[in-house]
């Protein structure tokens, strides 16, 4: 069983993160803190530093600051067995094997075949968040380990069914056309008050080959709560992969 993780950071809770760990470890005597590292602090040390760091004007004056690590992680168990072709190029990304790309050239905007700082640049209420556009970043380009052009889909992914929160699936523009891009889903058909979120929908047209298995109760909640209509996607800076790798 391979698994796979993907970090990914929300609203820049990762650098607000790190500011309040520089913040720790510059003003713990300042402040009569225990330890340098935020990490070592008690909990009523913890409880007071959102207010310790608001009141010092030249820290606060540097952005938003948290003391608790953010949960960013999602663990993704793959069905090599059923999507072999479609587990191999998503791997692939995920440990940036493979390099540069030779065939988006100018146009990639990260140059490296990975999924690092590459945004969910889309995201449905209730229903799905997409990503891995490493070309343009907006859901425009495309591009996988076997090429430019998409690739087969596996016959073993298509018979899955999009039936649960926390699928992971290929998306495609039709018929064998995948690339680096992916979805994972939401919620259950029965847990969803429209139409238009009928996961089932997608049942033999997009291949599966994974699940979430770890980080999806936080995943859904806080990517959600930045969305104000059913199609309205937060600036794609707010929800970045920049962690990725194989368990």
């Amino acid at each position: 069983m391979v698994k796979v993780f993907l970090d990914i950071d929300i609203d820049g809770e990762l650098a607000a993160f790190q500011l309040g760990q520089a913040f720790v470890e510059a003003n713990d005597i300042k402040y009569s803190l225990s330890s340098k590292d935020v990490l070592a602090l008690g909990g009523s040390e913890i409880s007071r530093l959102p207010e310790l760091f608001e009141s010092d004007y030249e820290w606060s004056q540097k952005g938003r600051a948290l003391f608790k690590p953010p949960e960013q992680r999602v663990v993704i168990e793959l069905f090599e067995k059923e999507s072999p072709m479609a587990c191999a190029n998503f791997k692939a990304f995920c440990t940036g094997e493979k390099g540069k790309s030779k065939e988006s050239g100018k146009e990639c905007r990260l140059g490296e075949m990975c999924y690092k700082n590459v945004p969910f640049h889309r995201i449905l209420k209730g229903f799905m968040m997409q990503g891995g556009d490493f070309v343009t970043g907006t859901g425009a380009g495309g591009e996988s380990i076997y090429g430019k052009k998409g690739f087969k889909d596996d016959p073993g992914g298509l018979k899955l069914k999009h039936d649960a929160r926390g699928i992971v699936s290929m998306s495609n523009t039709g018929k064998n056309s995948n690339t680096c891009q992916f979805f994972i889903t939401f919620g259950r058909l029965a847990e969803q008050n429209a139409e238009r979120c009928d996961q089932s929908k997608l049942n033999g047209k997009h291949v599966v080959f994974g699940r979430v298995v770890e980080g999806m109760e936080v995943r859904k909640p806080r990517a959600e709560r930045y969305i104000s209509s059913k199609e309205a996607a937060w600036p794609r800076a707010q929800r970045l992969l920049f962690g990725w790798g194989l368990l």
